[in-house]
């Protein structure tokens, strides 16, 4: 499948099957979250893989976000290590740690679909409760939730899926 076919495919999916995803599909999925390119190869993401009872049961009590999937990757950030571009006079104390961990987000996603899998990218949460769930995360910089698993069977794209602006609305040719 060519990419763009591969990216009308992917929609978030809020209702998952209760299959496991098997190992090989999730190191794939990591693998290709480790490939990402990130700034100046500083790699400052950090992902925690959900999947153990009681992992999955602290990460649906801190959030609805989870949607019930059976795998969900935690995505942060150690901005000790993250990018900084300290030249940059408009934006001042930039720090790229968190772009970074949406593009590794991003390549994990997409793999995940082109395994036949669905993916939800979630940040419609409160962070502390989140931190509060997981100490392990303490130091770090909470980015995403990326719930992944088979779609139910009645899984279907919002209604607002396939709305998109033309690129007249979005792109301009200097």
């Amino acid at each position: 499948m060519d990419f763009l076919e591969l990216s009308k495919k992917r929609y978030s999916v809020r209702k998952f099957a209760s299959t496991t995803v098997e190992a090989e599909k999730l190191n794939s999925i990591l693998e290709a979250g480790r490939l990402a390119p990130t700034a100046k190869n500083c790699q400052s993401h950090k992902i925690f893989v959900l999947q153990s009872e009681d992992a999955l049961e602290r990460i649906r009590k801190a959030t609805k976000m989870a949607f019930n999937a059976p795998l969900v990757l935690m995505i942060c950030y150690d901005k000790n290590l993250s990018y900084k571009n300290t030249a940059d006079t408009h934006y001042k104390d930039y720090d790229g740690g968190e772009v970074d961990a949406a593009i590794v987000t991003t390549s994990m996603m997409m793999q995940a679909t082109e395994l036949g899998l669905g993916t939800l990218w979630a940040r419609g949460f409160n962070s502390s409760d989140i931190y509060n769930a997981f100490p392990e995360i303490n130091g770090l910089e909470l980015v995403c939730l990326l719930d992944i698993g088979y779609p139910a069977e009645d899984a279907a794209p919002s209604i607002r899926h396939n709305d998109r602006k033309p690129l007249t609305e979005t792109v301009s040719y200097l």
